[in-house]
């Protein structure tokens, strides 16, 4: 490649902690920027039809946005993804809105790539780019926020070059009569992997993350372990997260804010089980970041967990919302400890097909083959 191509990844917020699917994109950026790709990464301040929205504000108000956003943009009070250490140079653009004039400096044979609902319906309208270069990194079915099922359907058909992390979401992609190619995500076993024996680890300490959103079902969790306390009164939890400490959390739940990576490399390699109540992941990061650690799992039966979470194989799943279920799972592995050495195993070789490097190439070949 004698000149370098662009390359840029739209993103829907400034992200300033760290959010699983972005870091995935980061990922990528930061691999293809090693490929020799000139990687930028563009912010919008506020969403594509905050002109147009009656809920936006008054006229004044929205004028007062716009004038807001360039002035903290000359003071440069902007920040984003500083919180990923990137190994290869990538740029960072903040602008108030997405549309053409925002591309009006970029080559207009870029790959772009939208990697949310907010950012692939207003690349649609951008017309200096062509159509074989724009893609979309769907991580999610992300019925959140202001989204509808029938935006995020709508985003899924506007003829892009669709990457799907999970079989699950190939399903939803089609159903909306798109195509899209399976690109799992990809695990740095560098950065997460077994330091303590699956064997020496206590049975019944668990490790679970706590997250405000509701799909995470985080009270589910808490409410199982409650039940499985009332068996093994030595039961001890770890739980991390991004958010304060939640409230009334009791006294045998260690809780720890962001944890920095030696923290969070010995959280997972000193339990036992991993827990996790979710209703709806796209593919998620923290149950798969146990099992490179060493973790037995007992989760949810949904699409998000089921490409690495094999019922009696790699995993122990209960039926979403099923307290009772996901705690008797839990119970199983901490009186039976050579089934939970047994799980925590098996679920460590299955999670190793899911590299980075295999991840690498199947989005580099995705990327290459649309061209």
């Amino acid at each position: 490649m004698n000149a370098k191509k662009q390359m840029i990844f739209l993103f829907p917020v400034k992200d300033l902690y760290p959010i699983g699917g972005i870091k995935i994109a980061y990922q990528y950026a930061d691999y293809f920027a090693s490929s020799g790709y000139d990687v930028h990464f563009m912010y919008s301040h506020v969403r594509y039809d905050f002109w147009k929205r009656r809920d936006s504000g008054s006229f004044v108000f929205k004028l007062k946005t716009l004038l807001g956003f360039y002035y903290r943009l000359f003071k440069n009070q902007y920040k984003a993804g500083e919180w990923y250490a990137f190994k290869n140079k990538v740029s960072r653009h903040f602008v108030f809105r997405f549309n053409s004039g925002a591309f009006a400096s970029f080559s207009k044979d870029s790959v772009v790539f939208a990697t949310a609902v907010e950012t692939a319906i207003p690349l649609a309208g951008i017309k200096r780019i062509q159509l074989k270069n724009k893609f979309y990194l769907i991580q999610d079915y992300e019925l959140w926020h202001e989204n509808t099922d029938e935006l995020i359907l709508k985003s899924y058909g506007l003829g892009f070059n669709n990457a799907v992390i999970a079989n699950w979401l190939k399903e939803k992609v089609e159903g909306a009569g798109g195509k899209a190619t399976i690109v799992p995500n990809g695990l740095d076993f560098n950065y997460f992997n077994i330091t303590k024996p699956i064997e020496e680890r206590k049975p019944a300490e668990i490790c679970m993350l706590y997250h405000k959103d509701e799909r995470k079902r985080c009270e589910d969790s808490i409410a199982a372990l409650k039940i499985v306390k009332q068996s093994v009164p030595e039961l001890h939890v770890s739980m991390f997260g991004n958010p304060e400490k939640p409230e009334n959390l009791p006294e045998w739940f260690s809780y720890y804010k962001t944890p920095e990576h030696s923290v969070h490399l010995e959280l997972y390699n000193n339990a036992a089980i991993f827990v996790a109540a979710s209703n709806k992941e796209g593919w998620a990061l923290p149950p798969a970041e146990s099992m490179q650690c060493g973790c037995a799992l007992v989760c949810t039966d949904i699409g998000g967990f089921a490409d690495y979470a094999k019922n009696g194989e790699t995993a122990l799943t209960s039926p979403v919302y099923d307290v009772q279920a996901l705690a008797d799972n839990i119970l199983a592995l901490i009186k039976d400890n050579g089934k939970r050495v047994k799980i925590a195993k098996a679920g460590n070789e299955y999670i190793q097909r899911f590299t980075m490097e295999n991840s690498y190439r199947l989005m580099h070949d995705f990327v290459n083959s649309a061209k």
